[in-house]
Order: C-alpha cells, then sequence, then structure tokens
C-alpha cells in the first residue's frame, strides 16, 4: 500500500504511539512491517540503554506470544540468540513448611518443541528500539508525553510532550495516535474508560544477581527427585510456589539475573504484609521458607511493587483515529503469562484498523467488534484466574484446573493468534458458531472447580505430572499451535476440540466426585456419558439439572479418564 502524505512539518506523522514499552515498541515494528511507507513516532520519557534485569515486570511468554513476536514480527532468530527457551510453566503445590521435594509438582520433563521465551525486558526493549529505528521509525527517547489533544473528523492529533534533558515542551502531530502509557493509562484516563474488574491482587518483584534455582531448594542426595527432570532444567521453567491465596514465582533472566515476585489475593493476604523487601521477606520465611533461607543474604537490583493490578476499559479503540494498546487498555492476570498475547492481539487490532483507515475502509462496526473482542477476552481471562486464588493451596484441585485451563487455551486462544482469526470477518464468524457452547460449559466448570476446592476431603494429590505425556494436551498442542489454515480447517479443529473439552470436563467431574463424595461413584454406571454442562458437586441438582441426560451424541470417556485417573491418587484418612 502507498501513502500519500501531503505536506507536512518534521514533526507530522501518521501514527504517533505515546509510550516506548513492549506494546509501544512491538506495535511499531507491526505497523513499519505491514505498512513500509508509514511514517512512525513512537514518544517515551526514558532514553537509552535501558537497564538489563532490574527494569520491567513481564518476562515470561506463552507460545502464542513468542508466536507473536518471532514470526509476526520477525524475531525468531533474535529471540534464540538473545533470550531463555523456557521449559514450560512448573507449579509447586503442598506443605511449603515441609521438605521442599514432598511437595506436588507439575510440570516439563523436557523442552517442548514449540518454543516460549523467559527474557529480559531490559534487553528486549534496547533491541527493539534499536530496530524500530533501524527501520526509519522516530524514535523520540527523553520525550516525557504531558497531554493528548485529540481532534475530530479529519483533524491531525496533538502530543504535548516534554524535553527530559532542557525540560523545553514540545508537540508532535498525528493522524492516529496510540496509548502505550503503560499503567498510567493517559487517554483511559482522560477519557473516563477504566473499568474495574472487582477482585483486588496486587504483586511485588525483585531481581536478584545470578542464578536462583529451584532445584538448590531440594538436596543433592534426593536423588530420585532430581532424576525426575533430567539434567538440571528446572531452572529454566516459570517456576510457581503454591499457596491459599497466592503465588511465587521464580524466573531465570538471560541476563544472568533471577526474577522473584510474590503475587496475592488482598483478602486473604493483605499487600501491607508484603509491599516492601523487608516486608516482603518476612513473608516468604513464614509461606515459602525454603526460598526464604536461599536468599535471604542476598541483596535486591531493585524492588517493585504493582497493587489491585486487574482492569479493563469500556473502549480501547475509536474509528476517531486513536487506541490504547497493552497495559494501556487492559490487563488480565499474569498466572499464566497472557500479557505477550494480549499485546499481540491488540496490536493486531490496531495495526489492522489504521491500514483499513489508510485504504478507506474503516467502519465504525469493525471497530466496534474488536473492541467487544478484546475487551471481553481480557475479562474472561482475569475472571478464570482469580477465581482460582483461594484454590491455590489444594493440589489435586489446581492440578485439574491447569490442565483444563492448558486444554482451553491451546484449543481456543491459541488458534486465534497463530491464524490471525481476530482480523479475519469470515473465519471469526465461522469459528464463533464452532465454539458458541464453550462459554457456558467454561462457567459450569469453574463453579464445579470452586465447590470442589470448598467441599474436598483433602485426599487427593500426587507426586509428579509432566503434562505434555498426557496424550490429549499433547494432541491439542500439536494440532493447534501453528498457522496457515483455511477457514475449514479451523472450523474442524474447533468442532473436534470442543468434543475434546466436554470429554475433560465430564473425566475431571468424576475425579471431583471422587474426592468429595466417592460414596456416589456407583450413580456412574459404564459406559459413562454424561451432560457436561449440568454437572456439578450437589447431588440433589442432578437429576433436576439433567446430569444424566447427555446434551450431545454419546462418545467413549475411557479414554481421557484413562489418561486423567492414573494422575492422582486419593488416600485414606
Amino acid at each position: 500500500m502507498q501513502l500519500e502524505h501531503p505536506v507536512r512539518s518534521a514533526h507530522d506523522y501518521d501514527v504517533a504511539i505515546c509510550g516506548g514499552g513492549l506494546a509501544g515498541l512491538t506495535l511499531a515494528r507491526q505497523l513499519k512491517l505491514q505498512i513500509p511507507d508509514i511514517s512512525i513516532a513512537v514518544l517515551d520519557k526514558l532514553s537509552r540503554p535501558l537497564p538489563a534485569a532490574a527494569f520491567k515486570v513481564g518476562e515470561s511468554t506463552t507460545e502464542a506470544g513468542a508466536y507473536y513476536l518471532s514470526d509476526i514480527l520477525q524475531l525468531k532468530e533474535y529471540l534464540a540468540q538473545h533470550h531463555l527457551y523456557k521449559l514450560g510453566f512448573r507449579f509447586f503445590f503442598g506443605d511449603a513448611t515441609g521438605p521442599f521435594h514432598q511437595r506436588p509438582e507439575f510440570g516439563l520433563t523436557r523442552f517442548p518443541v514449540v518454543p516460549s521465551f523467559n527474557v529480559d525486558r531490559g534487553i528486549l526493549e534496547n533491541d527493539l528500539r534499536r530496530f524500530n529505528e533501524e527501520a526509519g521509525i522516530a524514535m523520540l527517547e527523553g520525550c516525557a508525553v504531558q497531554d493528548i489533544v485529540l481532534k475530530n473528523g479529519d483533524g491531525r492529533h496533538e502530543i504535548i510532550y516534554k524535553n527530559g534533558e532542557q525540560g523545553r515542551e514540545g508537540k508532535v502531530k498525528s493522524r492516529w495516535v496510540i496509548d502505550a502509557t503503560g499503567r498510567r493509562r493517559l487517554l483511559q484516563k482522560k477519557l473516563k474508560l477504566t473499568k474495574d474488574l472487582g477482585r483486588k491482587c496486587s504483586a511485588v518483584w525483585f531481581r536478584l544477581s545470578g542464578r536462583i534455582d529451584v532445584s538448590d531448594l531440594v538436596p543433592a542426595e534426593v536423588e530420585s527427585w532430581h532424576k525426575r527432570v533430567p539434567d538440571n532444567i528446572r531452572y529454566y521453567s516459570t517456576n510457581h510456589l503454591m499457596g491459599r491465596g497466592y503465588w511465587v514465582w521464580i524466573i531465570p533472566l538471560p541476563s544472568n539475573s533471577t526474577s522473584i515476585g510474590i503475587d496475592a489475593i488482598e483478602d486473604i493476604h493483605p499487600f501491607a504484609g508484603f509491599n516492601t523487601h523487608k516486608a516482603a521477606m518476612q513473608w516468604l520465611k513464614k509461606y515459602e521458607p525454603a526460598l526464604a533461607a536461599l536468599i535471604q543474604d542476598r541483596e535486591p537490583m531493585d524492588f517493585m511493587c504493582m497493587r489491585d493490578y486487574t482492569y479493563s476499559s469500556r473502549q480501547v479503540f475509536s474509528s476517531e483515529r486513536w487506541a490504547c494498546v497493552g497495559e494501556a487498555g487492559i490487563f488480565a492476570d499474569p498466572l499464566y503469562a497472557p500479557g505477550t498475547d494480549l499485546i499481540g492481539i491488540s496490536n493486531s487490532m490496531a495495526a489492522d484498523i489504521i491500514r483499513l483507515d489508510f485504504e478507506g475502509k474503516l467502519t465504525p462496526n469493525i471497530v466496534t467488534n474488536y473492541n467487544w473482542s478484546v475487551i471481553a477476552l481480557n475479562e474472561a481471562l482475569a475472571r478464570n484466574i482469580q477465581v482460582g486464588y483461594p484454590l491455590f493451596g489444594n493440589a489435586a484441585v489446581m492440578a485439574a484446573k491447569i490442565i483444563w485451563d492448558t486444554a482451553a487455551g491451546w484449543a481456543l486462544l491459541a488458534p486465534q493468534i497463530y491464524n490471525s482469526i481476530f482480523i479475519d470477518a469470515e473465519k471469526s464468524a465461522k469459528i464463533r458458531k464452532a465454539k458458541a457452547s464453550y462459554f457456558l460449559l467454561a462457567q459450569t466448570i469453574h463453579r464445579l472447580f470452586v465447590e470442589w476446592e470448598a467441599k474436598s476431603s483433602g485426599r487427593g494429590t500426587f507426586e509428579f505430572i509432566d503434562f505434555l505425556k498426557i496424550s490429549l494436551l499433547l494432541d491439542l498442542r500439536n494440532r493447534n499451535l501453528h498457522g496457515c489454515k483455511s477457514a475449514q480447517e479451523l472450523v474442524d479443529d474447533h468442532i473436534y476440540n470442543m468434543e475434546r473439552i466436554e470429554e475433560m470436563a465430564q473425566a475431571i467431574f468424576l475425579l471431583a466426585v471422587e474426592d468429595v463424595m466417592p460414596e456416589c461413584l456407583h450413580h456412574f454406571q459404564e459406559p459413562i456419558w454424561l451432560n457436561a454442562w449440568a454437572i456439578s458437586i450437589n447431588q440433589e441438582k442432578w437429576q433436576a439439572d439433567g446430569l444424566f441426560q447427555p446434551a450431545t451424541p454419546r462418545r467413549d470417556l475411557n479414554g481421557i479418564r484413562q489418561q486423567l485417573r492414573p494422575l492422582f491418587r486419593f488416600e485414606q484418612h
């Protein structure tokens, strides 16, 4: 596409991006790759060099987020050379006051074929600034944005900034303006678009120089534990230490440092209990004493806080030629590291809107659909993750929930990114019909997890789950984590995925029954096939809700049951 630029000043651009963090820098690169003639300025208050390690949180990516960075942004070789391949997510449950090797562990034993990464945000953002500059993008560093003045019609928006060195005021004009100012949320607050999501979760984090390895929490003589994951590679996972209402992360960084963080829900772990480094160390001594002992003599490189971090918005895109991307618009919850996924989706939508505008094809309906899609996704992710905080102390319930969430993520969210479904109207319409029943099923299964934990006998546990040895998860991963599929292939995939998700819901329900009410297992006679949308721990509702009247044609449930049931043991008290 050739853009016809009218004669304008040197401070007039097609697109001005306010904020040089991950969202703003990646959007600039994406726009330049997709619309080479476009003129772009990125304004940021910070100037290079940005500090490595002690800079920003958000170091872990999913496979889908890694695909956005590596394939959409063409950074595959760069990521492989300068950042760390990630050994998936790893979770440790159970009694944190006992021997660490006795805690139930959920994770991988080898690096998966489809990659994800642990990145150092300082290194990544320094390099993205350089790449953008080399591509002809104006990097206006040391420019603190003071205000965004929106203009109606074809008027050019104005961005008012102050130069960090001289403190002089400057102005940039642009047809499109993008708010990528992070949690400052300049446009969101100015236009009164912010939306609270209710639950209050907060986080603190700090970086330590050198390698903080979760394997060092277990004595070398416990050989069986160390050999369970060969070659001492647990370090390369995004490690989670789980307890009721909280999780602690340990993430390796390519700058030979380690990120440590505490993330907790306010009504169980008040923020005031860990909001300074001293308080955080005391909190760790109480809730994760093995980690506290390992790092007690280490001086932090930094310490940062983020209170009540989850939020949404009433609008993030406008046909009046503005958009909010990254944390300037929405933020879910970092447990499953969806941040880069959401950046990839919202950036791709913003890039598509800008392209359509320059081609004279943008309509308000397109913008409305994009707004609804990304806001609804953010809120669904936040609800799904944060309903789990009170469950984090129950190993069996949470392992089942992580298996469910992983399957749903690979089956339903990942194809959206790998195949850019969200910016293809034809694909979106067809896929929406194929997965329409999922949302009610998801609500049902989330209620089940809450009921299960509330009534759990506490008998359910496990020693170690390698989740890619669960055939169904491996199948969903192999099927869904790649692109270049036709609309019909994607519809066929989604039909297949929904059938597997439905089977998984029934198998998880039977696990819950075995834990909470084993005396009721006789109600489920082979061959078992239930109404997955009617599952509940409340036996009195089974008949009324139609549990034994399936909503779909009968299929064999034994395959998924034989994959899941041996993972757990239900001990006698």
